[in-house]
């Protein structure tokens, strides 16, 4: 069965691409197209949308084992458990696991945006576990595909340069020219500079990965149903009565697994309901008001800054207070704020720090500060300039 790929912009107010080949041929459209209804949707959302976690679990039941990783990773993203959605890969040898981490409130927009287009059936992935396996960056069209350590992850396409090469800064092969320019090194091919080249370079990934190996955002109650098929039925080929009684059982058995599938698929809708009622109180379970509370929260959060590049940028700006030393660090999520407890020399040295990451384009707010000793413990909330 050929696959429909459907890239989900960054921004609500972007225009999602759809893309498909047939007999090698590619066509792309910004509408649903018509004559695709065989085809199998693939819905691909920005890798800095999703964060990728390594977590050792002990547990083996399904259940457990979500539990556990959503509590194993809700220090690192400084985020209520309830306001986040998980995916899990595989187990390796020693029992570790991926986990892919999005918000519960962008994976409700994201099903409710698709179903309404009626491909609720899709598969759902990030753009960071389709990245090519020779590649160590990535230029996509709006973001950067990076990997280190052998993980996959995603940064805004917008980062400044030192705070990139201070993040990866030695990449093996780079894809993309201007991608190479900023990093100071040849590109070992080209980018994807629009969608359909993006489309085209992650479908490739997708359909010639191994079955299993990328991780499915299509998890815990947004698992897909999967379709019962009457293929197998032309391998029966029993005689006399025995055939006759097998069929007959097998055809119940469809029957009764097909009503499970439906009481399965009621229930998801009004877990989804709940979600949704539980994300945004104010809409009284109504979709649209909570889809429109989703739109004015994603507005809010456009200014905030990620937590990998306010404090790849802090520990850059420590070098302008020598012996500096940072104590505590603290994410806000919903703020998009990184807040650091920093051990300075005088209180001179805070205006240093500061003015060095306002010179890397983020904002910086001085909180209070005490001495303690010969030494000052100050306070430094980072933000986004625009915040």
């Amino acid at each position: 069965m050929a696959n429909l790929y459907i890239l989900i912009p960054a921004s609500e107010a972007g225009t999602p691409i759809f893309g498909w080949h047939t007999n090698g041929i590619w066509r792309f459209a910004e509408t649903m197209p018509e004559g695709t209804d065989d085809f199998f949707p693939v819905a691909i959302v920005p890798g800095t949308a999703a964060t990728r976690h390594a977590v050792q679990i002990a547990a083996t039941r399904p259940a457990e084992v979500r539990q556990a990783a959503l509590f194993a990773v809700e220090d690192d993203v400084a985020e209520p458990v309830d306001r986040l959605h998980i995916a899990l890969g595989r187990p390796d040898a020693e029992g570790a696991r991926e986990v892919l981490v999005t918000s519960a409130a962008d994976m409700a927009r994201w099903m409710a945006w698709l179903s309404a287009h009626q491909l609720g059936n899709c598969d759902l992935v990030c753009t960071h576990s389709l990245m090519p396996d020779d590649a160590d960056a990535f230029e996509g069209p709006a973001e950067i595909l990076l990997r280190r350590e052998g993980r996959g992850f995603a940064v805004d396409a917008a980062i400044p340069d030192d705070v990139l090469r201070l993040i990866h800064p030695a990449p093996d092969s780079v894809y993309g020219a201007s991608l190479a320019r900023r990093l100071g090194i040849p590109p070992a091919g080209e980018g994807a500079l629009s969608g359909e080249d993006y489309i085209k370079t992650l479908a490739g990934v997708y359909e010639n990965a191994e079955p299993g190996s990328i991780i499915s955002l299509r998890q815990g109650v947004y698992a897909r149903r999967r379709n019962m098929g009457l293929d197998g039925a032309g391998r029966w080929r029993f005689a006399g009565l025995l055939a006759a009684a097998a069929a007959i059982l097998w055809l119940a058995s469809v029957g009764l697994e097909t009503a499970a599938y439906q009481n399965q698929a009621d229930s998801l809708r009004t877990q989804t309901v709940d979600l949704i009622s539980t994300a945004v109180p104010s809409a009284n379970g109504n979709v649209d008001a909570a889809l429109t509370q989703l739109r004015q929260t994603q507005r809010i959060g456009t200014s905030a800054v990620r937590p990998t590049i306010a404090s790849a940028a802090l520990y850059q700006a420590l070098a302008a207070a020598d012996g500096a030393e940072i104590r505590t660090l603290r994410y806000d999520a919903s703020a998009g704020q990184l807040t650091a407890l920093v051990l300075i020399g005088n209180y001179a040295e805070a205006d240093a720090i500061a003015a060095q990451l306002e010179a890397a384009g983020l904002g910086v707010t001085l909180g209070q500060a005490r001495q303690t000793g010969d030494q000052v413990l100050a306070e430094l909330t980072i933000e986004g300039a625009g915040s």
